[in-house]
Formats: structure tokens, sequence, C-alpha cells
């Protein structure tokens, strides 16, 4: 049965052909694109901390934590030490799963929104919600104090000096914990204190990994900004073409999150904490598929993660920031 004003004939298969048809010809990377660059966070991973992996029951980690002891000078017929070395592990994480839904009801699809454009536009405008609303839950679970249920591991909890990351204990294991200073006022102690963790960090290896990215609560970032002379505000042109405001410190980019809890500021490193997305799980869609008891038709977008370090040593926090 044709529809006035329609450009194709309704009917069932129809309309799953052509919503399945403009969902799968939006490219991954778009769906990638669209919500790594609407957070700093995550622009900073896309940038420089992503890392894409085959699967697997876990995501493993391999771990050095301790010198290999032989290595000394030696003359002549000198014996070198063949003692057998320790010092490796791995850390086990767990893939972290998120799903977007998106759906059109018969409604909208049959009724309100005649035609082959109109259907398209709004299943654009509701892909476009799917995209933010998952950034926007990603992030905010990135940033919160513990991990909650099924959630992907928090940047806190990471960098903490307590949680158990990786199923490697950090209270047990002195190699296993950040680098933490107590602050305070920012205007008597803050610029030192930034200092003072930013070469701390760097410190901690003969492999390259000082802090590229220093994020904070938007409070600091001002407290920041306001000890900073106009002429020496570097930015970086990638996050401030983003819209994300940024300044720099040191070799790091330095911007804030509405999510950073307050009072506090992270030093991270792209060489020791990567955001790990499953290869076969990166922002894929289904197919649209009508459950039994609606009057609907149902995809999803998926992606599986984690947020893994390596080296935690390279990692570090301020808390306590006032200004």
């Amino acid at each position: 049965m044709s529809v006035p004003g329609a450009q194709f004939t309704y009917g069932p298969s129809n309309v799953d052909a052509l919503l399945s048809t403009t969902l799968a010809s939006i490219p991954k990377k778009k769906f990638e694109d669209n919500i790594f660059t609407k957070i700093p966070l995550f622009m900073w991973f896309k940038k420089k901390a992503k890392m894409t992996v085959d699967g697997g029951a876990n995501l493993m980690v391999p771990l050095m934590y301790g010198k290999n002891t032989t290595a000394k000078s030696y003359s002549g017929y000198g014996i070198i030490d063949t003692t057998p070395q320790e010092g490796l592990t791995a850390a086990s994480y767990l893939w972290a799963q998120y799903a977007a839904t998106i759906s059109i009801s018969g409604l909208e699809d049959r009724i309100q929104n005649v035609g082959t454009a109109a259907i398209i536009k709004i299943l654009e405008s509701k892909v476009t919600q799917a995209e933010m609303s998952l950034a926007d839950k990603m992030d905010i679970d990135l940033w919160a104090t513990s991990v909650t249920g099924t959630n992907i591991n928090t940047v806190q909890t990471v960098v903490d000096q307590t949680t158990t990351i990786g199923q490697v204990s950090k209270s047990s294991n002195s190699w296993w914990q950040s680098q933490l200073v107590a602050s305070g006022s920012f205007a008597a102690r803050g610029p030192s204190d930034m200092r003072n963790l930013y070469n701390t960090i760097t410190n901690q290896s003969l492999a390259k990994g000082a802090p590229d990215l220093i994020c904070s609560d938007q409070s600091t970032f001002q407290y920041y900004e306001g000890t900073v002379q106009p002429q020496i505000r570097y930015s970086d042109t990638d996050m401030a073409d983003a819209g994300f405001e940024n300044l720099r410190f040191k070799g790091a980019t330095m911007t804030y999150d509405p999510n950073t809890p307050s009072g506090n500021l992270f030093m991270l490193s792209s060489d020791a904490l990567k955001l790990v997305t499953n290869k076969g799980t990166n922002f894929i869609t289904t197919k649209f598929i009508q459950p039994s008891n609606q009057d609907a038709k149902v995809a999803q977008l998926l992606w599986a993660g984690q947020l893994a370090s390596d080296n935690i040593r390279r990692l570090g926090k301020m808390t306590g920031i006032t200004a």
C-alpha cells in the first residue's frame, strides 16, 4: 500500500531495510569521533592513550616491579651471575561493557514521519542523542570516586594508593602505588606542589613517561590560570580547536572536566594509562530488532574496554586544593 507523499512503499521489510541501511551507512569511526571529541579526557585518550586489542577472558597487562640483579660488571674470566630473576608479573583487568539503545516506535516510523527523508532525519537525531548520552555516562563513571557494579575503572581508583586494581594489591605492593601530594591553598603552594608532583612522576622510570595531561576541576584550573602571565599561556591547539579551554604546564596540557572531583588535580601519562578498547566492540551498532511485546524497533550502540595501567607509579594526584 502506498502512502500519499511517501517516497517508497511502506511495509515492515522496507522500513527495517531503511533503518538498518541508514544506520550501517554511518562509519564506525564517526561514532567513535563523535564520542571521543566531546570530552577532554576522551580526546586525550583518542590522541595519545587509546589502545585497541583483540578479545580474551580478561585483559592481561604485563608488569615489571623489580630490577634484574644480575646486571653487574666483570673482568676477563670473571663469573657472570646467572641467578634466575623474578620481578615480572601481570595485571588482570575485567572487560567493561557499555551500550546505548536507539529505538524507533511504530508511531514514529509509520505515522508521524512519512517518507525516506523524514525517517532518516529522526534516526540521525536519535543516533546523536545516543552518542552524547553514552559519552556523558562514560565520563561520569571515569571520574567517579569508586567503581560501581559493572562500570569502567575510574581515574581515582587507578590513581589512589589503596584500591586493588588489575587484581594486584596496592597496599601490599609499593611499586603499584601512585604519587600523591596533599596540597592546600593554591595561592600559597599550588605551583610548587605541581612542580614537585610533576618531577616526582617523571623520575619514577628510566623510560619516558612524564605527565602529558593535567586534569582538574574548573576552580583549580582557574587558580592556575590566575598565576600564569598572559604572554606565556601556551595552549594545545588540538584541544583548543575542539573547544576545550587549556593551558600548558611544563610538557603537559592542562584542562578541566566538569566531572573531575572538586579540589583535585590529576597528572596522567599516556605511556602509563590507556583506554583499552576491544577490537570487535568498538562502537559497533546492531541490527534493528522488533521486540515481541512492543510496536517498536531497537538497535544498540556497543563499546567494550577498560581503563588500564601498567605503571601506576607514573600517575599522580594533588588533593585538598583550595583558593
